[in-house]
């Protein structure tokens, strides 16, 4: 928690507060790497630097950070907290939370403020953190003293890594190493900044955005980025720049034009494969239909008037569902085991629809066009309840029937 000094003693610590730099003495750097050699550091370490200030004894926390390459290893110290001690009453300054209280997350670029000591719900103080350290140096004023990391060391660790260039340009503290850390160029544009360097290309705030978009083009369309004539144009850059990126643009439309041909392609194939797998589904459903009920092709129940036949395949249920505006054929009743269907017609004029329930010879629903009676219901039902036992001599002799029927 931040807060402002409240009296002259709290105001003194701030004073003295101010005339400390960040930076960690080399000596005190080189012991921290000698303590640490032999360390599983995949994360980072504490360590605590002890030195004396007016009449004030601080102590300095520092978050080391270890990245190895191939041929040497790298290390990032943070400093992250002060504690100003007078043997009488401790006051602490931090970098900010980005957490809260509990978690010893900083922000890397923030200020060193005066930090409150009150315990959190946890029952945990600010000043625990010192506690964490693994070891205490005494501080050598006399050395030399080297700058700390104000981005995250992991991210840091992440591009100067098995990259010379972008270490050179960290170390010699180059503006150009921002570009690098911010954008998502590819390693390719560190190698053009060493070749437009020595062809005498001047970097500066107006002309570096130019360049590395410029670059990043160049290495996108596979040009060559060895080549002082591109990446150190003589004449205007602003010209380079926009042949590249025009290349550049082209070059993106093509390939979202391939690759929305090819999802079309992949789109045709997959919709011809399902097609051909619902056919075949299709043609397996109408041949176990037609199986099941073969046998009751040749029945014909009639009154004189009316005509009642089994409807005789899958694309017949289509029909029947089409024209009399029902579920006959949506709610798949050519799948039931116990459903024997029936079209009544008069002069082959579809009048309506019967479902007759095989398990028990009743008739479970008869219906005309939209789920309505028509004039015929009553004699429709009449007839086929008075021809029953003709539906269970088909339905039980399946033998005697063995005339097949063709779709």
């Amino acid at each position: 928690m931040t807060m402002k000094p409240r009296n002259n003693y709290e105001q003194r610590v701030a004073e003295l507060n101010g005339y400390l730099s960040e930076d960690i003495a080399e000596s005190n750097a080189n012991k921290i790497k000698e303590a640490c050699k032999g360390w599983d550091m995949r994360h980072y370490c504490y360590f605590t630097v002890h030195s004396n200030m007016a009449e004030f004894m601080v102590r300095r926390l520092y978050r080391v950070y270890k990245v190895a390459d191939r041929s040497t290893d790298h290390f990032f110290f943070v400093e992250i907290m002060r504690e100003f001690n007078d043997g009488k009453r401790k006051n602490y300054f931090g970098k900010q939370r980005s957490m809260g209280c509990y978690y010893d997350t900083f922000i890397y670029g923030s200020d060193m403020e005066l930090r409150g000591t009150y315990r959190n719900y946890a029952g945990y103080c600010i000043s625990d953190l010192f506690e964490l350290t693994m070891t205490s140096i005494t501080e050598d004023y006399d050395s030399k003293r080297i700058d700390c990391v104000q981005i995250d060391p992991n991210e840091l660790g992440r591009i100067i890594k098995n990259n010379p260039v972008a270490e050179n340009l960290y170390k010699n503290h180059d503006k150009l190493f921002g570009y690098l850390l911010w954008q998502p160029y590819p390693k390719q544009v560190c190698r053009s900044i060493t070749l437009a360097k020595r062809h005498g290309f001047e970097f500066n705030d107006a002309t570096s955005p130019i360049w590395f978009d410029m670059v990043r083009s160049i290495c996108y369309c596979k040009k060559d980025y060895h080549n002082p004539v591109f990446i150190a144009p003589k004449g205007d850059l602003m010209t380079m720049h926009d042949k590249f990126t025009e290349m550049e643009f082209r070059k993106r439309r093509k390939e979202r034009e391939q690759r929305e041909r090819r999802r079309q392609e992949l789109r045709q194939q997959r919709e011809y494969e399902e097609i051909r797998k619902q056919l075949e589904e299709d043609k397996t459903i109408n041949e176990k239909y037609i199986k099941r009920r073969k046998r009751f092709f040749d029945m014909v129940l009639t009154d004189g008037l009316i005509e009642c036949r089994v409807l005789r395949d899958v694309k017949a249920f289509e029909e029947e569902g089409l024209e009399m505006e029902h579920c006959v054929y949506r709610c798949k009743y050519y799948n039931k085991p116990y459903s024997l269907i029936l079209s009544a017609r008069i002069n082959d004029k579809r009048i309506e629809t019967i479902e007759v329930n095989l398990s028990n010879y009743t008739i479970a629903q008869c219906y005309g066009k939209r789920d309505h009676f028509t004039m015929y219901h009553d004699r429709i039902k009449e007839l086929v309840n008075s021809q029953m036992e003709t539906i269970k001599y088909y339905n039980r002799n399946r033998r005697t029937i063995k005339k097949s029927i063709a779709v």
